[in-house]
């Protein structure tokens, strides 16, 4: 099955670094996949976009098809904006809820999720820069994409040793919110 996937934000954000390792896990899953970024010249602040193509046959086109993306998840209004219209009609959008707003007409459009990835990095791990990992979490359990064990042991082997306790923490709460928040929906 194919799967397009794509992470909004800015700059210093990790959307990029989430990117890297769901493509890394499903690759290890014995699976094609590609990972395509956009980001501005900036090192930090300006949008930033990363588009994950996973798929059981060889990728001949390693980039999102707009109108085409299953799934996107946005932590700044800027990226949200900016790229949300590549995401196909009824597709899967979590944004946070601090940072991005989406208009009234977004609803209808397309299953939006308000999840605090921010305020659970910060908060519930006490450490802002997992932030990437409790939305790579999220992104996995909502689009389905990956298995959560190949993607977890791939991210704890990717991330710096000293991080991992926390980035496991992470990766568990952004499991928990997707759960909850879908079965809110449901």
């Amino acid at each position: 099955m194919k799967y397009q996937l794509r992470f909004g934000g800015e700059g210093g954000q990790g959307v990029i670094t989430a990117g890297e390792i769901l493509a890394e896990a499903a690759i290890k899953e014995g699976r094609s996949a590609f990972k395509a970024s956009i980001y501005t010249s900036q090192v930090r602040g300006g949008p930033t976009k990363v588009d994950i193509i996973i798929d059981d046959k060889e990728i001949l086109f390693p980039y999102a098809v707009e109108g085409e993306v299953d799934f996107m998840l946005s932590t700044a209004d800027k990226g949200y904006k900016g790229f949300r219209d590549g995401v196909k009609d009824g597709g899967i959008i979590v944004v946070e809820p601090n940072l991005v707003h989406p208009e009234k007409g977004d609803y209808k459009r397309w299953q939006v999720f308000e999840i605090p990835i921010i305020t659970i990095a910060k908060d519930e791990v006490g450490n802002v820069a997992t932030q990437s990992v409790v939305a790579l979490a999220i992104a996995a359990y909502m689009s389905k994409c990956i298995d959560l064990n190949v993607l977890r042991e791939t991210m704890l082997h990717m991330v710096p040793p000293k991080t991992r306790d926390a980035n496991a923490k992470a990766f568990d709460l952004g499991i928990k919110y997707a759960s909850e928040a879908k079965a809110k929906k449901a």
